[in-house]
């Protein structure tokens, strides 16, 4: 008959693996939706969009076929990185001041993790992370220029500094994640094109100028926090004027620069216009999460425009 202690054991490691997934979840749940989800949509649609963005090229079933075994290679990618940025961006006294007003169910505020131990925790897995980029991935580069913008956004508090620099860290970051998403979804010898290199590029001039979404929610956590962000800078009003016509623009000028279709750019021009529309006319704490939350959604739809141009650009 098995002792108490041995049936214990199962149940105990059980425990462990749940507590871990749940902590890593509360560690990225909020940042998720912006970096992985996005961010993963743009590696495998720059993948299925062959010689578009990519040095490879073929039938689209035949690039899927490809492409998508490699999915969770390029979450991977995405979320080790992502761990990094939201222990660094957690760590800092000032950070859970912050998190106690605008994200109170993350670990810190609740206590179920201490800043020091993710001090420690991002000793060891700095190194690890920049190895399975490098040695795994493929893309130890773009992962150790990730941590020099984590560095500069945290510790340097790039992203307190004005909003401004802070759209043009997280402008730089996205680039880079987007970059090396491609390439994980890929898979070597292949690369990103030079059109596929200016897309990015494009994308990140379009985070640049519409990340201040986000600050719509968070105004109460940044104003204790001393962040200079859009709202508390321009005012809410203004912010959000801020948000609603570059939106507009971009939707516009996307739909010109891949000579869209109907069928291709009408998705993510609605869309557009609901973000731009909900930014000036809703506002408080839930409506602007649910704006936000559409921003991410319409950036995926921007992702999607060259694999949908390559192949169906039809009508």
């Amino acid at each position: 008959m098995a002792s108490a202690k041995d049936s214990s054991a199962p149940k105990s490691l059980i425990k462990r693996l749940s507590d871990f997934l749940t902590l890593f979840w509360l560690l990225t749940e909020s940042n998720a939706g912006t970096f992985v989800g996005p961010n993963t949509v743009f590696g495998i649609c720059g993948a299925l969009s062959g010689s578009l963005l990519v040095t490879k090229s073929g039938p689209i079933i035949d690039l899927a076929l490809e492409a998508l075994p490699r999915l969770p290679l390029v979450i991977l990618f995405n979320w080790s990185n992502l761990i990094i940025f939201d222990l660094a961006n957690q760590r800092l006294p000032e950070s859970a001041r912050e998190d106690a007003l605008n994200k109170p169910w993350r670990p810190v505020p609740r206590g179920l993790i201490t800043s020091d131990q993710i001090r420690h925790a991002m000793l060891y897995m700095i190194p690890a992370v920049i190895a399975l980029n490098h040695f795994y991935l493929k893309v130890g580069v773009e992962s150790l220029c990730i941590m020099i913008l984590t560095w500069l956004y945290n510790d340097l508090r790039g992203g307190d500094q004005g909003f401004i620099e802070r759209n043009a860290i997280i402008a730089v970051a996205f680039g880079i994640f987007n970059v090396g998403s491609v390439k994980v979804a890929i898979g070597t010898p292949f690369d990103i094109t030079s059109t596929g290199v200016v897309w990015a590029v494009i994308v990140s001039a379009i985070i640049f100028t519409t990340m201040q979404v986000q600050d719509l929610q968070d105004q109460e956590g940044d104003r204790a926090r001393g962040r200079r962000s859009t709202p508390l800078v321009l005012g809410d009003r203004a912010a959000r004027w801020t948000v609603a016509v570059p939106t507009i623009l971009w939707s516009c000028f996307v739909h010109w620069y891949w000579e869209a279709g109907l069928l291709a750019a009408a998705p993510q021009a609605l869309l557009g216009l609901i973000v731009s529309v909900r930014s000036l006319n809703y506002s408080g704490l839930k409506e602007d999460k649910l704006t936000w939350r559409l921003w991410c959604f319409w950036t995926a739809l921007l992702y999607m425009l060259p694999v949908a141009c390559a192949n169906y650009n039809t009508i």
